[in-house]
């Protein structure tokens, strides 16, 4: 079996990469990470260039270009990402591509024996269409989800492909409900690291109760639905810190912040891990993510965490076990869920240790090159989908 991947950027898919290259079935992993980054490619793995105009794209961004100019460059880099592929997966068993990268090539994959499918990093763009043009109406905030083209290029690669790979059940559930063959959807769950050498805050010394968030700042994390639920958790001494960058729209523009929530920009290494260890709980109040991996941060970390259905966190923790479950937009399940952690401290010990459990268990980033390699495996097995869908773009 010969399988050609492609990523726009390196997140996870470097890792991935390497697993397929060490099992050896890497054909090829075509690559928009830039060359120029300071963070080298894994070693062994068999790497096209195709960061061209992601390096456009990036210098677009570090400049604050205005967002459409971005859009269309992020657009044209997967474009060009997809053409660079389409060589090397006719020459393969499966071709793997990032959900956007992978149009023309699984076009031209029809009628080959060559298996095409899409690695979708979220839940399918129309539950995130309707997630997002429910929350900017709510807001009164210009709609900020994706340039018409992308939706329909992407609509149109679920039309091609012959299965999704999903980090999450939240994920193929989406896929699921737009009508995707449930057989079809493979799900790794990413890999979470192991526990740290950093102590949870279970009784912090300055008698702090502090709730942690970790992310962007954008409609789309929910945060103010966490402001909404800090003002009503009752504890003389709470905090909220804010950790991550600032978009705009930020989805805060017209909250009232309480003076208790401190705002810390981007932490990094040990600074960024002495935030989830000094942090009695960290809360991801997201409206739709794959799998967020701060979820296992602070996992490794000792601290619970209370996460939104939307988060993928069912597949890391299980509710009222290593952490929380609550619905989205309900900052009143939020503010229950913080009130019992800051009244019960028994209960957050038997969370941190349960979280630091489940991590050994799950096995961190092996059982995921071994779930990969499986779903891989699985999709050459099962070929072809047995009809394909007319739909154009």
């Amino acid at each position: 079996m010969r399988v050609t991947y492609n990523s726009p950027n390196r997140s996870h898919h470097y890792r991935y990469a390497a697993a397929l290259a060490r099992a050896g079935v890497l054909r090829a992993f075509v690559s928009g990470f830039s060359r120029f980054s300071t963070r080298a490619p894994l070693p062994g793995v068999p790497v096209i260039r195709a960061d061209h105009v992601q390096n456009i794209y990036l210098a677009a961004l570090r400049l604050r270009a205005p967002s459409r100019f971005s859009e269309t460059l992020a657009h044209a880099s997967k474009v060009w990402l997809d053409r660079r592929s389409t060589a090397s997966a006719l020459q393969s068993d499966v071709f793997l591509c990032y959900s956007g990268a992978g149009r023309s090539t699984l076009e031209r994959l029809r009628g080959t024996r060559v298996v095409g499918a899409v690695e979708a990093v979220n839940c399918h763009v129309a539950v995130q269409e309707r997630i997002m043009r429910e929350e900017c109406r709510q807001l009164r905030l210009p709609l900020t989800g994706f340039p018409a083209a992308e939706v329909a290029r992407r609509r149109r690669e679920y039309d091609l492909a012959d299965a999704i790979l999903c980090p999450s059940q939240f994920v193929k559930d989406s896929f699921v409900h737009e009508g995707f063959p449930a057989d079809r959807i493979h799900v790794v769950p990413y890999g979470i690291p192991k526990p740290t050498g950093f102590a949870p805050a279970l009784a912090p010394s300055d008698g702090v109760f502090r709730v942690l968030y970790v992310g962007q700042l954008t409609p789309r994390k929910g945060v103010r639905y966490l402001l909404d639920a800090f003002v009503r958790l009752k504890h003389p001494r709470k905090e909220l810190l804010i950790v991550g960058p600032r978009s705009t729209p930020s989805g805060l523009e017209d909250a009232t912040i309480p003076e208790q929530v401190r705002f810390a920009g981007v932490l990094k290494g040990d600074d960024l891990a002495r935030a989830y260890a000094s942090s009695a709980v960290l809360v991801l109040p997201t409206l739709e993510e794959g799998l967020a991996l701060v979820l296992g941060e602070a996992m490794a970390h000792g601290t619970p965490v209370i996460a939104t259905v939307n988060s993928g966190g069912a597949d890391l923790f299980r509710d009222s076990e290593e952490g929380f479950l609550v619905p989205i937009r309900d900052p009143a399940a939020i503010a229950e869920r913080l009130q019992q952690l800051a009244d019960e401290p028994a209960l957050r010990e038997r969370m941190s240790q349960a979280a630091l459990a489940r991590l050994r268990a799950l096995g961190g980033w092996e059982r995921t090159d071994a779930l990969l390699l499986a779903a891989v495996e699985a999709m050459a097995a099962a070929g072809h989908r047995a009809n394909f869908t007319t739909a154009t773009a």
